[in-house]
């Protein structure tokens, strides 16, 4: 059976908990989809960016923290999921693909 698409990935993993720093999501995802890479790491950053403008995960903060991000300092931000996101996972079927 073919993965979720890594969006779809992204919002079920907010889905089952209250609230994900984007490098915990990205390590995830890097795993699950076998990638490696600062490409990667970019593609997952930008798909939050996507989901945060379409309304669909809210932010909550955001941090510098060399120790989370592999000794670089790098802007971390975190998010979780809205009522919107989750009503449209509803819609798209999203719900029902979590394993």
């Amino acid at each position: 059976m073919p993965k979720i698409h890594i969006k779809g990935r992204i919002l079920q993993l907010l889905e089952r908990s209250n609230a994900l720093w984007d490098h915990e999501i990205s390590e995830v995802i890097l795993e699950e989809y076998a990638l490696q890479g600062a490409y990667w790491i970019g593609t997952i950053r930008m798909t939050l960016t996507e989901l945060h403008a379409g309304g669909l995960i809210d932010h909550l903060e955001s941090r510098v923290d060399p120790r989370s991000s592999k000794g670089a300092e790098k802007l971390l931000n975190r998010y979780r999921l809205n009522g919107f996101g989750r009503e449209r996972m509803h819609q798209t079927g999203l719900m029902e693909n979590m394993s």
